[in-house]
Formats: structure tokens, sequence, C-alpha cells
């Protein structure tokens, strides 16, 4: 190819991803902000079976799978109740059933979320309100923007995924105290999880240690199917173009990402570090 139609190429290509990144920001704020999302207090994929020990909280009943993808991650809190943690960190909490949820299971810490949404946050801080021991801040990139060893415990929902691994592991790191914890889930199109567990070890260092790598991918296959029709009544209440970003977001079938689940291309999992 000639050296003149190479820099069109990357310069068509520059500018169709800047502008997908554009929508993609305008379509993430429209859903927090106008469609029926907002009536949600998640904005997660969940996971199932559900734990017989899962809270059953009225307000969340509709959507208990996404709490149960929280309440998945925090077991390793469970372990000892006489020594939970008393500041939790929620990175990338959307509309705050993070922090709601876990506000009522661990009824003495306190529950911070961040996100970088600004209509999330707000929906966020007007549902927890009235919660003493949780709130939403926004934040802004991929920094944590808190003091060093300022949390006993950090988690998140899926936003490593968008942080990146190394990065979000690295800033959950340096925020967590000594013998602190962090777990979080994530997920890969086309990812492969031995390659995925050597990465999280290597951005381990010195510092941290892999106390348990889980692949969860059937658990949030199966919230998938069972979600479907509750995800199809919500996706047709979304004006065009919206609801074409919408089916792909929610993994509806026949969206890529919904094969990719079916051909064993998927690979969401589950990983709790310690710091030493």
């Amino acid at each position: 190819m000639p050296d003149l139609l190479r820099v069109k190429d990357r310069l068509f290509k520059r500018i169709f991803d800047m502008g997908f990144h554009l929508f993609d920001l305008a379509a993430y704020e429209f859903l927090y902000r106008f469609s029926p999302v907002s009536k949600n207090l998640f904005f997660n994929g969940g996971y199932l079976p559900l734990d017989d020990d899962l809270l059953r909280i009225p307000e969340i009943a509709e959507e208990e799978p996404c709490a149960m993808m929280y309440h998945f991650i925090c077991r390793p809190f469970f372990k000892d109740r006489a020594t939970l943690p008393a500041r939790i960190l929620d990175v990338g909490c959307g509309q705050g059933g993070g922090p709601y949820y876990l506000s009522h299971l661990f009824k003495d810490t306190m529950v911070i979320g961040t996100e970088r949404n600004a209509s999330a946050v707000r929906l966020a801080q007007k549902r927890l309100a009235n919660i003493d021991n949780a709130y939403v801040q926004k934040a802004t990139g991929n920094k944590l923007n808190f003091p060093d060893a300022s949390f006993d415990a950090v988690l998140s929902v899926g936003a490593p995924t968008y942080f990146g691994l190394t990065t979000f592991i690295e800033e959950a790191e340096r925020i967590t105290k000594s013998n602190g914890i962090i777990s979080f889930s994530a997920g890969y199109r086309q990812g492969d999880h031995k390659q995925i567990k050597s990465e999280i070890q290597t951005a381990c260092g010195s510092n941290l240690e892999l106390v348990q790598y889980i692949n969860i991918t059937p658990n949030t296959f199966a919230s998938l199917k069972a979600d479907i029709p509750r995800r199809i009544e919500l996706l047709k209440k979304v004006p065009w173009p919206f609801n074409l970003y919408g089916h792909k977001w929610a993994d509806m079938p026949g969206s890529a990402e919904y094969n990719e689940y079916e051909s064993g291309l998927r690979a969401d999992f589950a990983v709790v570090l310690r710091k030493k």
C-alpha cells in the first residue's frame, strides 16, 4: 500500500475510534440519565446461583443476581466476623447498588463508592442519602484519589476490565492497608484464563499475594440467560440509536458478546489478593 494511503487509513481509523468513543460516552450518560436503567440500583452483570445467605432486601428483589456478584466477591470478608473491614472502597459502583447492598451486609463498616459517570453519581448519592455508612463520589480517570493505605478492603465488579488489570491492581495495592484484601471480578472477550492469571501474578509484584483466581464464566452466563426477558422489556423503552448500544452492552442474543459466551471465548473471573 502506498504511504499516502497508509496515512489516510490510519487517520480514518483514529477519527472513527474517536467518534465511537464520544458516542460511547454519550450513550453511557444517556442510559444513566434517561433510560429505564436509571430506575435500577445496579449496572453490573450478575452471578448465579444465589447463596442461601444472600440478604433479601425488597428494593433489590428484581436485581438479586447483580447483588449476588457483590456478595460473591465479598466472601473473603465473611471468614472472620470479628475483624470485619472498617473501610471498604467499591471502584466503579454505577448508580450505587453495590454500596447500598454492602451497607446492609456490613452495618458497622464505612462503604465508599467511586464512579466516573456524573449522572450515576447523582443517582447513587440520592439513593444513599439516608444511609449513614455509605456514600459515593465522582472519580476521574484511572487513578484512585485516596491516600496510601487508607482502606482495609478494595473491591470492584467489572471496573478492572476498563482500568486495565495492571493499573487497577497497582492503584488498589497503593491504597490498601497491610494485610488488607483486594477482591474483584472482571471479564474479557476472547480471553484466556491462563494468560489473565499470569498478568495478575506479574502485577502483584512482591507486595501482593494471589489468594484466589476463579473462572466464573458459567455463573455469569447463567445469570445473563436468566435475565434476558427483563432486559428485552427494558430495551423496548430505550429510543434509537441508544437501544442499539444497549443491545450490545446488555450482551443480548445475536450480539457478538453473547455469541462469545456461547462459543466459550468469553472469560469472566473473580480474584482475591492480599497485601503483605
